[in-house]
């Protein structure tokens, strides 16, 4: 069977630049319609004429559709990553464009939620599809490479569809999104399908067999609380920005650029020197610089617009280091069925996302963003803690 999956491997090698160039074409505009909200969530609330608390609530919703992704993992270990990865797309144009049309924060809910449904039948496909055609010893660039579209997306693509609100309003972006993902959903079809040899490894992985794994399930905690601390004021740093330093939607677009460079900074340090360096290291590092964005929001943030963004720019660096770091740690915490595996991580992902929008926003609303910091703070110097303790960097062939 390792023969048979390496043969594969190396038949598919030369296809793998191509799979990387349509990967991160697809990921992009992913990664721009989950970012769009953030930056311009005022001009967004103001639209759908409801106050920023209530639309973080929705956003909450988003995410909280990600708790459903093992079952959209288990589906494309079934039918095929490619296919799944398709389907996700097409749900994710269908929910954009919804949103696009809302006229009211209900119409939104619904938008919003397809999206979320969509990302969660995109996502896990696309890592272990990537994963499968990747060595272990490799996967840190790879996905690396590909985690730089987030990047990309926040300090591109942010500011060039906050152009777009200013001339057309605040629909423009949701519907260049929804048409732009339907053709990425056309185009991915294109790649090949993944092999019934690598994507079913035997026994599917359920709840039982990540809790009885002490590594995985602290993985997955880990996963929880860094998406939670980082949700947690990714919700509320734009009405921050607006309400002590007076920022325009245009100014927070260029903002937004700024937190970007840092970003791609982190993932192609991540792709370059994570396999170099250690992943486990790597990620280590990265939860602490994040922390220390956290710290720094706290005790400088408040005092002058310049210190505001370089602590926000910090916190930006530290946690996308971390999740592109961490990504190849769990791709092989359960490698007998990776798909549904990374379908758990995002998941947790989501679920962090969920109750970081919830409490971020009620941080914010009831106690400034200040507080919201220093709880993002408490979060992350527990995460470094369980991290180093609990979680085990597993390279296939381990026993």
């Amino acid at each position: 069977m390792v023969e048979a999956e390496a043969e594969v491997k190396q038949a598919e090698a030369p296809r793998l630049g191509r799979v990387i160039a349509v990967s991160m074409i697809a990921r992009l505009v992913h990664d721009a319609s989950v970012r769009v909200v953030y930056p311009f969530l005022p001009e967004i609330a103001a639209g759908l004429r409801a106050p920023i608390d209530e639309v973080s609530k929705v956003l909450s919703l988003r995410s909280g559709v990600g708790l459903l992704s093992p079952l959209f993992g288990a589906m494309s270990d079934r039918i095929g990553h490619r296919r799944s990865m398709s389907i996700g797309l097409v749900l994710l144009s269908i929910g954009l464009g919804v949103t696009g049309a809302a006229d009211g924060l209900g119409v939104a809910t619904i938008g919003l939620v397809l999206s979320g449904i969509g990302t969660s039948a995109y996502l896990p496909a696309l890592l272990a599809y990537v994963s499968e055609r990747t060595p272990y010893a490799r996967r840190g660039r790879v996905l690396g490479a590909i985690e730089m579209t987030w990047a990309i997306s926040g300090m591109i693509g942010a500011p060039a569809l906050g152009a777009l609100i200013g001339p057309l309003g605040w629909r423009a972006p949701f519907v260049a999104l929804a048409i732009a993902s339907l053709a990425c959903a056309a185009l991915t079809l294109t790649l090949r399908e993944t092999p019934p040899s690598l994507r079913a490894h035997g026994e599917s992985v359920n709840l039982s067999l990540i809790v009885r794994n002490r590594s995985a399930m602290a993985f997955l905690i880990v996963w929880v609380m860094l998406f939670l601390a980082f949700e947690n004021i990714q919700v509320g740093y734009a009405s921050w920005f607006e309400a002590r330093f007076g920022l325009t939607a245009e100014q927070r677009g260029l903002a937004q650029t700024l937190f970007g460079v840092f970003e791609i900074t982190a993932s192609a340090g991540s792709s370059l020197f994570l396999d170099r360096l250690g992943k486990k290291r790597g990620v280590t590092g990265g939860l602490i610089v994040g922390l220390l964005g956290y710290v720094m929001l706290v005790a400088i943030g408040p005092l002058a617009l310049w210190l505001g963004l370089v602590s926000m720019s910090v916190a930006f660096l530290g946690f996308e280091f971390s999740v592109v770091s961490g990504l190849p740690i769990g791709s092989e915490q359960m490698p007998q069925a990776r798909g549904t595996m990374l379908a758990f991580v995002i998941m947790a992902s989501s679920l962090g996302r969920m109750v970081g929008a919830i409490s971020g926003g009620a941080l914010v609303a009831g106690a400034g963003f200040t507080i919201a910091a220093l709880v993002s703070a408490l979060l992350g110097a527990a995460t470094v803690v369980l991290f180093v303790w609990a979680v085990r960097e597993r390279v296939t062939g381990d026993e």
